[in-house]
């Protein structure tokens, strides 16, 4: 079955992506900007949600063993790492996780290290929890590359803890091992508590293989990853993430910070995260077969369409990462005149104020929907010429 091109609708549901575009601009416009999906989760999911609703009492719940046994599978199955059950620290979503750990792990005016072009609420989390930001620019090669000479100097200079985005988001780059060698050993060369960013694990363009920063877990290393089932499964409005923190003295931190609020995954958040795990691998590799000719439709186009547009290679997530400079228009002029066309893509400038210019292109819909998109982008850029 095709799971992914179905006709699928997702106006009065209350998507953010959908509804309050609608409300904002007062018409229907076709977004390719929130990173979510727009097609159902797997039908396993569905039904284990169905149940438990069905079930009718929703009072308070605890995460039992099968949980942990479950996301103790995933890693060692889809990414070859094992993990104790005590490591893992179930949060309502990543970017808290991401917030809890800053505030657990540093203190104010600690200086923070990002790599930029890069997922706009790291700046957030950083700056508003009263930490000192620092910017390593990515090298726009073919591929963006980490600058290492740049994050030693960063490193040598103070740097407390770094947020890495694996895969990155937007610029789609899968790291290799050699890379992540370096910044491993770079991180503990300075004593940098190092915490990956890693939601977008699951999802991967062509024969790109992920390397898990678990696969450098020591017990002693002040190293911690953090991944969802929101992008993979479609499931962010659940919200629930998982900390995996094998440092004792880290995790008992982060632990008493998060216990303080009283806050965790909700019952059907759990549900959905047990049947993703359990049952829904198959599901996984079919969405990146369509993400891949997704992703090949979009090269394609672009080549024979819009041939001045400049793309990075995308290696992972569902985030294409487009230079469209050559408009000489600014993002947000760029985003603007698209709405009269009935179309909207992610303003480059959200992700580092240098990249004005640049677009991001969410690809996890049917391939009519892309087309349609791309379509009206074609015609945008013909009424310029």
């Amino acid at each position: 079955m095709d799971y992914f091109n179905q006709p699928f609708c997702r106006l009065e549901t209350a998507s953010y992506k959908w509804d309050f575009l609608k409300e904002k601009t007062g018409k229907t416009i076709i977004p390719f900007t929130v990173a979510d999906s727009d097609y159902p989760t797997a039908p396993e999911i569905i039904e284990a949600l169905n149940k438990r609703v069905e079930h009718g009492a929703f009072g308070y719940s605890y995460l039992d063993s099968e949980y942990y046994e479950l996301i103790k599978n995933w890693t060692k199955t889809r990414y070859g790492y094992s993990i104790e059950a005590n490591w893992i620290v179930p949060i309502t979503g990543v970017v808290s996780a991401l917030s809890f750990a800053i505030r657990a792990l540093t203190e104010k005016n600690d200086r923070i290290l990002i790599f930029t072009p890069v997922y706009n609420p790291f700046y957030d989390v950083v700056r508003n929890n009263e930490r000192v930001l620092v910017e390593s620019k990515l090298l726009p090669e073919e591929k963006y590359r980490l600058n290492f000479s740049e994050v030693e100097r960063h490193f040598e200079a103070g740097v407390k803890l770094v947020i890495f985005c694996s895969p990155h988001n937007p610029v789609g780059r899968v790291w290799t091992e050699s890379e992540l060698d370096t910044l491993i050993e770079l991180a503990l060369k300075y004593d940098v508590t190092l915490l990956s960013d890693e939601i977008h694990c699951d999802l991967l363009i062509g024969r790109n293989k992920f390397v898990a920063i678990g696969n450098y877990f020591k017990e002693k290393h002040k190293i911690i990853s953090v991944f969802a089932p929101s992008k993979t499964f479609n499931l962010a409005g659940l919200g629930l993430a998982n900390m995996i923190i094998p440092n004792c003295e880290l995790r008992k931190k982060v632990e008493t910070l998060i216990k303080s609020f009283y806050i965790g995954p909700d019952l059907l958040a759990v549900s959905a995260c047990k049947a993703a795990y359990r049952d829904c691998a198959y599901w996984v590799d079919l969405q990146n077969e369509h993400l891949t000719s997704q992703y090949q439709f979009l090269k394609d186009f672009l080549k024979t369409r819009i041939s001045e547009a400049r793309f990075s290679e995308m290696e992972g997530t569902y985030l294409a990462w487009v230079d469209f400079t050559f408009l000489g228009l600014t993002s947000n002029e760029i985003c603007e005149r698209l709405l009269k066309y009935g179309v909207l893509f992610n303003r480059g400038d959200t992700y580092g104020k240098d990249y004005d210019g640049f677009l991001r292109i969410n690809l996890a819909c049917s391939k009519a929907q892309l087309r349609a998109g791309l379509e009206a982008l074609d015609r945008f850029v013909t009424d310029l010429k």
